[in-house]
């Protein structure tokens, strides 16, 4: 094997080695049987939409969510038309690798239930994106099992098997809003968060932690109320072109697109085009001889000469 694919293979292996995660040790012995995907899922969507008929949402002036069982006849979460319930269709998001063709063997097409309480005034983040937010989760008996008020950034796919954005539902959400539009610091000194996007998820547990324990069991179908204040673009390869300018179909799947068919995706790989030629010298506009190094924008990165794609996607120039 040629020096520069030993290069190439430690290095992706370093980037995606934060991937790779035990299973919380809590101390138990008991080993949780591994259930068929469709036939939780079947159970959880009905769970789930009877627990939205069954319960109401009440917000404070801040828009924090709590839900209760209805017991006076309140509105129901299914029947709210101030916050109306919405779902989108989604799959399963949770890669076996980082290669390309690591992708989930999980079939279920899931409905992923949600409720925008404000859309925000920033920007959307990509999957690839650090995203800063604030979050609450709870069970579907209305019992919090883990809080987050004042944010904390996640990286995917850098994330640990229990921080929320490992789980394929809170992910896939967070393209429904968008980051806040401005932050100030009060007198006391506190970050100050204006018009972020706010949105309620409630997610089958094979969006979630399917067989991992949490509120207890496992299978559990959990809520999410997720504040998303501030995003981060990526560089994950460090190759200085933005991981979200990696995305070349523009599908929203950043694992699809591998120029050099190397099964390392694009935003993982250091030399897009398989030359011997790491990407980021190739993108080099300047260079002074004194350490100075400017590099193109991605959009300004030079065509080869046929003109047909950027120059450090294509191996017959450089």
């Amino acid at each position: 094997m040629k020096m520069k694919n030993i290069l190439r293979i430690i290095i992706f292996l370093v980037l995606v080695g934060g991937t790779v995660s035990c299973k919380k040790d809590d101390g138990a012995s008991s080993e949780v049987v591994l259930r068929d995907r469709q036939e939780v899922y079947d159970e959880d969507i009905l769970e789930i939409e009877a627990y939205l008929k069954d319960n109401y949402l009440e917000l404070d002036a801040d828009l924090n969510a709590t839900v209760k069982k209805i017991d006076a006849g309140q509105t129901s979460i299914w029947d709210d038309t101030a916050y109306p319930i919405q779902f989108i269709t989604v799959k399963n998001d949770v890669r076996t690798s980082n290669f390309t063709d690591g992708v989930s063997s999980d079939v279920v097409d899931y409905k992923l239930y949600y409720i925008v309480l404000n859309e925000g005034g920033g920007v959307n983040p990509t999957h690839v994106d650090s995203v800063f937010t604030a979050y609450k989760g709870w069970d579907l008996s209305n019992e919090v099992f883990d809080q987050n008020n004042q944010g904390v950034w996640f990286t995917y796919p850098q994330t640990t098997a229990f921080d929320p954005l490992s789980i394929s539902g809170y992910r896939q959400v967070l393209k429904k809003i968008k980051t806040e539009e401005s932050s100030t610091l009060n007198g006391n000194g506190v970050v100050v968060h204006q018009n972020y996007g706010n949105v309620i998820v409630f997610i089958p547990s094979g969006l979630g932690y399917f067989n991992g324990v949490i509120a207890g069991d496992s299978y559990n179908p959990l809520a999410f109320q997720i504040k998303l204040f501030s995003r981060k673009e990526n560089d994950h390869d460090r190759d200085r072109i933005k991981s979200n300018n990696e995305d070349l179909n523009g599908d929203g799947d950043f694992y699809n697109d591998d120029t050099d068919g190397d099964k390392i995706p694009n935003f993982l790989d250091i030399d897009d085009d398989a030359d011997g030629v790491v990407t980021k010298t190739e993108i080099i506009q300047s260079n002074d001889g004194n350490g100075t190094i400017t590099y193109y924008a991605f959009d300004n990165i030079p065509f080869c000469t046929n003109g047909s794609i950027k120059k450090h996607l294509d191996n017959s120039c450089q």
